[in-house]
């Protein structure tokens, strides 16, 4: 009855000491944590309470990493080294987890022993890795041989090897141990719930599913969390929205529900718990799930980071740490994570510091669309070294946002160059493995410091357990120039022939350096024609020369390589039959060159060094045999080396009267490549005293196929017997290196890094053909008769790489920039089929949709360049155009490359210079200066009209053509006015010309001013190929001569200045003329009126324009309406005229009226001329 509330009592008091250990970080707290866990387990044992979950107690481990001294990469603690960590003793010496597989957790204790004379204090551990997790049992003073446990929980995210450092700090400094796990998927295919990035308040619900690896059902017994910010549901209920500890199902058993959720069926997987979360804040969420199972717990890490939306790129900081050399560099892709509800566009991606070792490639330029929510991998950016210093920027990324703000994300980037190394001493890294030995070899290892900054050297390790260092120092400091023996490393063979490398690895404040460390055994390696590639003393050299005729002799072929890394010896050649003979082929090195010619290999040597093999080198021996006499002969060929290792050729013949030869005796195919196939006729002779018949014809290499033309030989005759095809393509077996096919060919689609990448990888394979050396092909056909069996015939044949391309490089000539220029490539089809080729460019340079752009911006193809062409067998064709298309003054180089279905891709490598002529002017302008002597020295003529001088002022300026193309003007125009003159200026001697490069022109150019003003300015635009050249055109008067100007300058010329004296003199006459025609019409006026003698009324006007000679002048409008002004006039006077009439009837002299009323009318000579509708005047006087 006590137990439980105890119990309960405890498990409270647990939960106050676990809140405490996160608030205040004492070291005692997660034992009393372990020990009130073990209390409730024994208490629920006693008295059958249900125990709390063991899984539990990773987890409160875990979260009291920290308070217990424990930590990751970033802790804050001091990381000062124990400069002698002598006195602790750690067992395991190193922590190797194999084996282990993901979301399982493992527990391991490493035992801490002090074996020093001093009492040591433990603070407390960390982990430079978060896989690692470690916790000090005992924190404390440690006397001498005392010892405590270090407890390290791994737990893996993800497949592969690790490697960390657990640090255990104490009074006297940190000391380093390594722990290292390697890791595979779980077969219950449980994956970490880590890297996943929500919005703040956007609920996130991952589901977790088990696959049940067993033959029987697999039960899930309990699922729970003790992180308050993860809520677990069933996959067909709602989700608790409960906090803190969540936990479905129980270890005395689960409802009916949870039953068949938890019931897996084998080999079948199924969701059993969904998660959710949500939060409202952002930062790093971490967790996990446990999951208990009747056959394996489970731990489920849950890493969810909480952002606030938008448009994240990643990394946050481009760190391309540290580069040593010029040659070094570094690359980083930048991957983007849209956030956004709505999709964006990725617009450009641009470095404004312009840093020339700054290199973007992979970002389309067209624009990159990204969906909400999706990732993509968007650009890929390279530092090369160059200036030393710390370097550092940032690019600027712009998007499709309104706000100009938000449109542009900057993303910082540093690097570091120091130009320098470490330097070792080369022949202190090699071990020697003696077999059937154990020995230990000890090397010091001396550092020197070839850097002009001071380098720390952290830590030192070497990832085998047979090497073993000693003598280290962590974090030492080496000055510039120093050389010192950093440590010592002992070497312990197992007795095993043993050749292999390991790196010593150095962490330093500068760079990762690793230090070769080479293991050999001092043995060489044979391989016979084609075999096996193996240990000399190891392999059965048996050369079986076959049955061979009396007289005649045969070949065979060793090949002896050096692959330790010193020199082997060999020191004596001994045979034991005189028939048997060697020869030495030549000497090749790792690069497939021939470093020595073939030559003889005496059979008795007076020296003990017949040949020294350095590292890497090929030795290729050729054994012969000739047969004296009938018979089997077995016979040896002993060759030892300086290292006590020999070497038995085992040689064996059998031979007979008569003989098979083949014409010709050797043969020899020129070289050749896959697609190109060479046929040659082969003819046998016998001198066998019976026919032979041929059963069976194999060849050594299936590159060489013999295809028999007849069965039967007759003594002594010639016959034809077989047709040898080489043909390259049939590859030898796939482990040799398989020679690079050229059937992979896909057309139409961008050209991609990856393509790229696999064609590199197969020209490295037809150079490490060439270095094995592969490339010569040498086969045996074998013929077995009915006498003979194995009559051997040699064929040698060659491997060449094709090549398609006349020309690898297409080099344009200097080109005017905004203008274009084409070249043709020349395609060669050297094999026996038609040869299908197409120009592309990489991917990195174009977008998707447009596969011919380059990134070199200056090279693009045309669209008719941008087909497949297909060149016949053995012919050539030229394809094109490719356009150069210079955009400034630069040098352009890119590469092109040729996809065909032969090497699969050519490069061709484009290059070319853009350039331009320029003219360009001393002052920069055109510039006339009047003086008083270009203005006659104030010499004028008094006569207004006497003819004066033009003032016009010629002047000759220089045009320099400074650049590397001529200049081609082609027309004149003078502030956009067409023609050599215009506005005062005229340009002499105006026609097209043409100036070559750093050649000058002279330009005759005059100025006439036609008003007088202080300054004159136009603009002369020479119109070139290559655009318009505007240069200003100005003339200056100074103030005081402008009166002189004004007085001497006919600002009209002489031509028109006599036209305007014609015209004045013509207008003055004219004058004069009408003049006079007026005066005298004025006086025949003034004559008719007085003759009239006062008859006229005087109060009538007389219009000048009744003069007959202006009325025949005057315009017709003018006349009529003097003709309405002179009837209404008449009108008047005729009213006062018939009462005058009535009077003079009164007084009786209508005799006299009635007379003159029959007179007729006549108008006097020089009378002006009355208008028609003016009545007749009846009053008194002549006519």
């Amino acid at each position: 009855r006590l137990a439980a509330p105890i119990c309960w009592a405890l498990a409270l008091f647990a939960v106050v000491c676990h809140a405490a250990a996160m608030v205040w970080p004492l070291r005692w707290l997660p034992r009393v944590q372990l020990a009130l866990v073990l209390l409730e387990l024994f208490f629920a044992a006693a008295g059958g309470v249900e125990p709390r979950p063991a899984p539990e107690i990773t987890v409160e481990l875990l979260r009291s990493a920290t308070a217990n001294g424990g930590g990751s990469a970033a802790s804050t603690r001091p990381t000062k080294m124990m400069l002698d960590a002598s006195g602790i003793k750690f067992e395991p010496r190193a922590l190797s987890l194999k084996g282990q597989r993901t979301c399982v957790p493992r527990w391991d204790e490493v035992e801490i022993t002090n074996v020093g004379d001093k009492p040591i204090t433990l603070e407390g551990v960390s982990s430079d890795h978060s896989m690692f997790h470690p916790s000090l049992i005992k924190a404390g003073t440690l006397q001498r041989l005392e010892s405590t446990q270090i407890q390290i929980l791994f737990l893996t995210q993800a497949v592969g090897t690790f490697e960390g450092l657990i640090l255990v700090y104490t009074n006297m400094g940190a000391i380093p141990y390594t722990v290292k796990a390697t890791t595979g998927d779980n077969p219950y295919k449980v994956e970490p719930i880590v890297g996943a990035k929500v919005v703040v308040g956007e609920r996130f619900n991952p589901a977790i599913s088990v696959y049940n690896p067993h033959d029987a059902n697999l039960h899930v017994r309990e699922v729970f969390t003790t992180e308050g910010f993860l809520h677990l549901s069933l996959p067909d209920k709602p989700v608790d929205a409960g906090a803190g500890r969540q936990q479905i199902g129980s270890r005395g058993g689960t409802d009916a529900a949870t039953a068949s959720v938890w019931t897996i069926q084998p080999r079948q997987q199924k969701t059993i718990i969904h998660l959710s979360f949500t939060s409202h804040v952002t930062g790093k969420f971490r967790g996990f799930v446990h999951l208990k199972t009747d056959k394996e717990d489970l731990l489920v890490p849950v890493e969810v980071m909480v952002t606030k939306g938008g448009v994240h790129v990643t990394p946050e900081i481009v760190d391309f740490q540290t580069l040593v050399s010029p040659a070094q560099s570094r690359s980083m892709w930048l991957t983007l994570t849209n956030l956004n509800p709505q999709p964006i566009e990725l617009l450009s991606l641009y470095d404004p510091k312009q840093d020339q070792n700054l290199q973007i490639s992979g970002f389309d330029q067209k624009g990159i669309n990204v969906v909400p929510g999706a990732t993509v991998r968007f650009a890929k950016v390279t530092y090369h070294g160059g200036d030393q210093g710390f370097m550092q920027g940032k690019l600027q990324l712009i998007i499709n946002d309104t706000d100009a703000v938000s449109a542009t994300l900057d993303i910082p980037y540093k690097a570091r160059v120091l130009y320098g190394s470490l330097g070792f001493m080369n022949d202190k890294t090699k071990f020697q493995s003696t077999p059937g030995r154990v020995t230990s070899t000890m090397r010091s290892i001396m550092i020197s410091n070839n850097f002009s900054v001071p380098i720390l050297i952290h830590t030192a390790r070497i990832d085998d357990p047979s090497f073993q260092i000693s003598h280290f120092t962590p974090n030492s400091l080496l000055q510039p120039g120093d050389a010192v023996s950093l440590m010592h490393v002992e070497f312990t063979s197992n007795g095993t022939s043993a050749l292999y490398t390991r790196d010593l690895e150095l962490s330093t404040n500068v760079t990762a350096m690793k230090i070769p460390l080479q293991v050999y055994h001092g043995k060489l390696h044979c391989q016979v024609e084609h075999g096996d590639f193996k240990e000399c003393s190891a392999s059965d050299l048996s050369l079986e020369m076959g049955t061979i005729s009396v007289g005649e002799s045969r070949r065979k072929n060793l090949n002896i390589t050096n692959l330790n890394p010193v020199n082997v010896t060999l020191e004596s050649i001994a045979f034991t039959h005189s028939s048997v003979s060697l020869f030495m082929e030549g000497v090749w090195n790792p690069q497939g060159e021939q470093v020595r010619g073939p030559r003889p290999v005496p059979r008795s040597l007076q020296s003990k060094r017949v040949l020294t093999l350095p590292p890497g080198h090929r030795l290729a021996l050729a054994v012969e045999v000739q047969a004296s006499e009938a018979g089997t002969v077995g016979a040896s060929v002993t060759i030892n080396t300086r290292r006590k290792e020999s070497i038995l050729l085992a040689v064996r013949y059998e031979s007979v009267l008569g003989s098979l030869s083949f014409l010709p005796a050797k043969l020899r195919f020129e070289a050749s490549f896959p697609g190109r196939i060479q046929s040659r006729v082969i003819a046998a002779r016998s001198t066998f005293e019976r026919p032979l018949v041929i059963n069976a014809v194999r060849s050594s290499d299936p590159r060489i196929i013999p295809e028999l033309i007849t069965r039967s030989l007759n003594p002594l005759a010639r016959t034809e017997i077989a047709h040898i095809r080489y043909d390259p393509s049939k590859s030898a077996a796939p482990e040799d290196g398989s020679l690079p096919q050229s059937d992979e060919v896909e057309w139409d689609i961008p050209l991609t890094e990856e393509m790229v990448e696999r064609w590199s990888r197969r020209q490295q394979m037809w150079d490490e053909l060439g270095t094995k050396g592969q490339t010569d092909i040498e086969a045996i056909l074998s013929f077995d008769t009915s006498i003979v069996r194995g009559a051997s015939l040699t064929v040698r044949a060659f491997l060449t790489k094709p090549s398609i391309v006349r020309e690898s490089t297409l080099t344009f000539d200097l080109t005017q920039v905004g203008t274009s220029v084409s070249q043709m490539l020349l395609v060669h089809n050297p094999s026996d089929t038609s040869l299908a080729v197409q120009l592309v460019f990489p991917l990195c340079e174009a977008s998707p949709s447009e596969l011919n752009n380059s990134c070199d911006v200056g090279f693009r193809l045309a669209e008719e360049a941008q087909a497949a062409f297909y060149v016949k067998p053995h012919s050539d064709l030229h394809i094109g155009p490719i356009v150069f298309e210079p955009k400034q003054h630069n040098t352009y180089n890119t590469t092109l490359y040729v996809r065909n279905n032969l090497t699969m891709l050519h490069p061709v490598r484009l290059s070319g210079v853009g350039g331009s002529g320029r003219l360009v002017f001393r002052d920069g302008a055109l510039d006339f200066n009047l003086t008083a002597s270009d203005l006659g020295g104030g010499l004028a003529l008094d006569d207004d009209f006497a003819p004066k001088q033009r003032v016009a002022v010629a002047k000759s300026f220089t045009a320099l053509n400074d650049c590397e193309l001529p200049v081609e003007v082609k027309s004149f125009d003078i502030n956009g006015v067409p023609g050599c003159s215009g506005f005062g200026f005229e340009i002499h001697d105006c026609k097209p010309f043409t100036v070559a490069p750093h050649e000058s022109v002279e330009l005759q150019v005059s100025f006439t001013p036609n008003f007088a003003a202080s300054r004159w300015e136009q603009r002369l635009r020479l119109h070139t190929r290559s655009g318009v050249l505007a240069v200003p055109l100005r003339a200056f008067v100074p103030p005081e001569l402008l009166p002189q100007l004004a007085d001497r300058s006919p600002f009209v010329g002489e031509g028109e200045d006599s036209a305007r004296k014609v015209i004045t003199a013509i207008s003055v006459g004219l004058c004069a003329v009408m003049l006079i025609v007026v005066v005298g019409d004025i006086m025949k006026v003034y004559r008719g009126t007085s003759e009239a003698g006062g008859c006229r009324d005087g109060s009538a006007g007389v219009s000048m324009l009744t003069w007959p000679s202006i009325n025949a002048l005057a315009p017709a409008t003018w006349g009529a309406g003097v003709r309405r002004e002179q009837q209404v006039l008449g009108q008047q006077r005729a009213s006062r005229r018939e009462r005058r009439d009535d009077q003079e009837a009164q007084q009786g002299h209508r005799h006299e009226v009635d007379h003159e009323a029959q007179q007729p009318l006549q108008q006097r000579p020089g009378q002006p001329r009355q208008p028609l509708a003016a009545a007749p005047s009846v009053g008194p006087g002549p006519g």
